[in-house]
This record gives structure tokens, C-alpha cells and sequence, in this order.
């Protein structure tokens, strides 16, 4: 994606500046109108053009410990800040699209709302808006906004009219609205805002070309514009009067230009587009079918098959899914297989297929070809004697230096399959750097306090998938593996609040020489008693007065 975002920035920079140094002061503004558009068609296309090279294969003998190194490494790398990269470029990317797309539409907004609540007059195809703020004119599409006063009191002059009206007769807002959507997807690109400047420029020499050629004297519409440039801030999607350096627009309405100079200057387009073309488009080398497969010579009844670098499977030029092979092997009853890997393909893009091959009961093989022709380096004895004691270091220690691990991988890649037998066999690798990585870990937490060592759950499951990896000669020279401290033990339960005091009883209620009522009325102590015992559907409430007595308060109870 980033190659991509650059080469078309550097497009449409080049078409830019093209246009700026020969065609912007030229008098044929059409064709500068739809240059611009297309410039901004080619930055966001061109990028995306691939060209394809056709080359001869060179086929290769399958190259197992290319595989086999690979995957143990790749197993042993740690995730780093670039493997995360592209998602933080997505997110910063969708971010800058959704907040474009809110500035647009509340664009959108602000002009519909001016549409919709202010006085509307018909002419025609247009539609002129009369507003109560003091602003320039402007158009959008059909819709031509004016000042309410100024128009009531006929003081906006007819050259103006006349120049609003050739932007929405013309459709400038559409290319507005256009480029608008170009920016949105392609925020990143800072050279789309000069675009958009050099098209509402052009614009603007459309309309004054069209105003002039309805008679009006140059002078005089020149003194309108003046006139006119009062700088007042404008919603970006419509077309205003005062748009723009008023100098070029006087310098464009007294320049001519000559059919030839016209002609000459549009035929630079040609190279220059030749030039973007080739330059920033992709470039794809694809091998051609006179490939190992055919030299090969297999039986009819070999399943052939091709992974290319990005591994994808190919059968008989047509790209195939895993999950289809399973009845073209039915159909056609294939009963061996022969596949071809090209040498940057991963691993892991092959594992799974020969897998596959092996559920199927097909027995078969696999080459190495590549789509550069290169000469196999011949192994010297004294460059299998280096690689054997490589091997028998890299076996007895269980480390290798990421040097000696690349050294390992040339040299076996070039031999020969005699010699390729005879050689020594690697068992494991560990790389230095999960030693260090290793070390540095276990030291840390074997430096806390012994009842105080707490060890997170990711550097837990680091160190011991690294610790495992180990042999057992190589545990003896590491760090001890810490041991967390035990977790602490639960805090006691709460003690149980004390339970509420008992109420007072009847006889107590008496001695304290207790005031009873019933439903707000006072009533005998006999009375209350025989109430609470009888009934028993009444609610106690007892409160105390200033000396202490008891006031006690009965109330029927409520029915639920």
C-alpha cells in the first residue's frame, strides 16, 4: 500500500507541474478541464497497471533444508513493532476517511440547508438563492446564491450573473463534487489539494472566456471582478466570484495563443504519459509454459501442479483451491503427483499440500524452479569440510551465529545429491539472540524478592516455549527458570454486624409511662394492648419525646 500511495503521489506531481509550466496560461481551457480530470484518473491508475515479462524457468532439485531452516526460524522469531505496522497504517487511514467524509457531507449539509430555507427564484435552468448574509456569488450545480439586498436593489452587475451562470451551465460542481470523492479515498496525497485548486482555477477561465463572449468589454468586466474580491470564506463545493488570483485570471483574458503553440504543447502529453506509464506502473515476471513440466515427461496419470511465490496453486495455467483437488483426483484418478515451488515461495504454502497429497495416498515429488537463470556454484571439498563443522557445532551446542545459519543454507543448496547424503545432518537451531532474550528475562525476575515474585502470563509462556527449546546440556548454562511467589491467601470475611436491640415490651412501655395512639386519635393503654394482640394488623411506631417517654403510634396496616 505504501508503494502505491507514492507512486501516485509522484503521478500526479509530474502532471501538475506539467501543467503549470506549459498549458495553465493557455487559451484552451476545455481540453485543460478534462487533462486535469484525467490527472487525476492516471495518479490513482497507473500505480495499478501491471506489466507483464515472460521468462524461461530454470528448474532446481527441491531444496529441503531451505524449508526445513525456514520454519524453525520463523517459529522462533518474536513479534516485533513492524509486524504491527500495517495495522496502525489502517487504522490512521480509515481514520482520515472517516473524518473527510464527515467534512464533506456537513459541506453537503450547510448548502442544502441554505437551499432549503431561503427565498427561491426560478430563471430558466437556474435557480437563484437570495441570502441575508453579505457574501460573494456562487454556484452549485444548478443553484445560484446571491445577496438578497444587493439583489432587490439591482446592484449586482448582469457580468456576474452572466459568470454564475456559465458555472452551472458548464457542470463545474460536478468535477468539484468528483475531486471531493478522490480526496476522501485518498486523503494521504497532498498534492490533490493543488489539483483541486488548478481545477477551480480553470474553472474560473471558463466562465470569464464564456462571459466575454457574450460582448462584454474586457475592461469592464475586470473592474466588476475587482469590484467583487471582497475574500469572504466560502463553503469548498461551490464556485465563487472571487475565487482565486484575480492577476492570472487578467493575464489568461489578455494572452492569445497560436493553433501551433496549442498543438505542441498538447503533443508533449504523449511522451510524458509514456514515461508515467512505464515508470510507475508494476513490473511482474511470470514463467512461461515451457516449463519443468513438460521436460519432466510424467505419466498420464501424474497429477501436476506449479506454486508460485505468493503461494498460490496452479493446475494447467488455472489457479486452484486446495479443497477442489480432492475430486479432480477422483475424476481423473490420478495416483502420483509432481509439484513445482518457486525458491521464495514459504514453506509453509507447500506443507500443507504435500499433506493433502499424503491423505490422498499419491506418492510423488517436488522441485525447486526460479524465474532467473543462475549457475549452481560448485562445492569444493573444502567447502563440504566447512559445512560438516558447522553442522557438528550447530549439533553439539544446540546455538548458531545467523551468519553461520546462512552459510550452512548456500552451501547445501549447492550440492550435489552425492554429496548432499554424505553430508552431516542438522538436528535443531537455536539462534544466540532467544539466549539472550532468554537470559535477560529470567535474570529480572530471579532478582525479585523470593516471596515477591510475580511474573506476567506473556513472559511466563515466552520464556518457558524458549527454555523448551533447549537441550538439556544447554539448561545448565542458562538462568535458573523463575518461580512465582505463591498468590497471597484470601482476606478474612467481614465480621457480621450486631444484631438491632429488641423492642421495648407492653409492661415496659407502661413504667415509662408510655403515651399511646391510634390512627392520630389518643387512646388508653388497654386499648392499645388489646389492639396489637387481637388484631394484630396494625404497624408499631415508637418514638421518644424531650423527657424520654415512650410515644407510641398505631396505624391499621396498609392491604397489599
Amino acid at each position: 500500500m505504501e508503494w502505491y500511495i507514492l507512486k501516485s503521489i509522484a503521478v500526479m506531481a509530474v502532471l501538475l507541474l506539467f501543467y503549470k509550466l506549459l498549458l495553465e496560461k493557455v487559451h484552451m481551457h476545455w481540453f485543460k478541464r478534462f487533462y486535469l480530470l484525467f490527472a487525476l484518473v492516471a495518479s490513482v491508475g497507473i500505480p495499478l497497471i501491471t506489466i507483464t515479462t515472460y521468462v524461461e524457468p530454470v528448474s532446481r532439485n527441491f531444496d529441503p533444508l531451505q524449508f526445513q531452516f525456514s520454519e524453525e526460524i520463523s517459529a522462533a522469531e518474536d513479534r516485533s513493532f513492524e509486524d504491527y505496522f500495517p495495522t496502525i497504517l489502517w487504522t490512521i487511514y480509515i481514520l482520515g476517511v472517516i473524518l473527510f467524509s464527515i467534512k464533506f457531507f456537513k459541506n453537503l449539509k450547510k448548502l442544502w440547508l441554505k437551499i432549503k430555507i431561503n427565498q427561491k427564484i426560478k430563471k430558466g435552468n437556474f435557480t437563484r438563492i437570495l441570502l441575508q448574509e453579505k457574501i460573494d456569488p456562487h454556484t452549485f450545480l444548478n443553484y445560484i446564491f446571491l445577496n438578497k439586498k444587493k439583489y432587490e436593489n439591482k446592484q449586482i452587475p448582469r457580468e456576474v450573473i452572466l459568470h454564475e451562470e456559465s458555472h452551472a451551465k458548464q457542470k463545474h460542481s460536478l468535477d468539484i463534487l468528483f475531486v471531493e470523492f478522490i480526496q476522501i479515498i485518498f486523503w494521504m496525497n497532498p498534492v490533490i489539494i493543488l489539483l483541486k485548486d488548478a481545477i477551480k482555477l480553470n474553472h474560473e477561465f471558463l466562465a470569464d472566456f464564456e462571459v466575454l463572449r457574450k460582448g462584454i468589454q474586457t475592461a469592464e468586466y475586470q473592474y466588476t471582478l475587482l469590484s467583487f474580491s471582497s475574500g469572504h470564506l466560502h463553503n469548498e463545493l461551490v464556485n465563487p466570484i472571487n475565487y482565486s488570483s484575480i492577476k492570472k485570471r487578467f493575464t489568461v483574458m489578455k494572452t492569445q495563443t497560436s493553433k501551433s503553440t496549442i498543438w505542441a504543447r498538447s503533443l508533449l502529453i504523449l511522451p510524458l504519459l509514456s514515461f508515467l506509464f512505464f515508470s510507475f506502473s508494476n513490473k511482474e515476471i511470470v514463467e512461461r509454459d515451457t516449463s519443468i513440466l513438460t521436460t519432466v515427461a510424467p505419466k498420464s496419470n501424474t497429477l501436476m501442479l506449479k506454486v508460485n511465490e505468493n503461494g498460490k496453486v496452479f493446475f494447467q495455467k488455472d489457479q486452484i483451491q486446495i479443497s477442489e483437488l480432492q475430486n479432480l483426483i477422483k475424476k481423473r484418478a490420478y495416483s502420483s503427483y509432481h509439484i513445482e515451488v518457486h525458491e521464495n515461495s514459504s514453506p509453509s504454502n507447500v506443507k500443507n499440500l504435500i499433506q493433502f497429497m499424503a491423505d490422498n495416498k499419491l506418492d510423488g515429488n517436488v522441485s525447486n524452479y526460479s524465474t532467473t537463470k543462475k549457475y549452481q556454484e560448485k562445492v569444493t571439498p573444502e567447502m563440504v569440510e566447512e559445512y560438516n563443522k558447522l553442522v557438528k557445532e550447530l549439533n553439539e551446542t544446540g546455538i548458531i551465529k545467523q551468519k553461520d545459519l546462512n552459510r550452512i543454507q548456500k552451501i547445501f543448496r549447492a550440492m550435489t545429491q552425492e554429496q548432499k547424503k554424505n553430508a552431516a545432518q542438522p538436528k535443531y537451531i537455536i539462534v544466540p539472540e532467544l539466549i539472550e532474550e532468554y537470559n535477560r528475562m529470567a535474570k529480572y525476575y530471579n532478582s525479585m524478592p523470593e516471596n515477591a515474585t510475580f511474573i506476567k502470563v506473556k513472559d511466563y509462556n515466552r520464556m518457558k516455549y524458549i527454555y523448551d527449546l533447549l537441550p538439556e546440556k544447554q539448561r545448565r548454562n542458562v538462568e535458573k527458570f523463575p518461580i512465582a511467589s505463591p498468590p497471597p491467601p484470601p482476606a478474612p470475611a467481614p465480621a457480621a454486624p450486631p444484631a438491632p436491640p429488641a423492642p421495648p415490651t407492653f409492661e415496659k412501655l407502661l413504667e415509662d409511662n408510655a403515651t399511646f395512639y391510634y390512627q392520630g386519635q389518643s387512646i388508653e393503654p388497654q386499648k392499645a394492648r388489646e389492639l396489637v394482640e387481637e388484631q394484630k394488623k396494625v404497624d408499631v411506631e415508637i418514638t421518644y419525646d424531650n423527657q424520654e417517654r415512650p410515644i407510641v403510634k398505631l396505624t391499621d396496616k396498609k392491604e397489599l
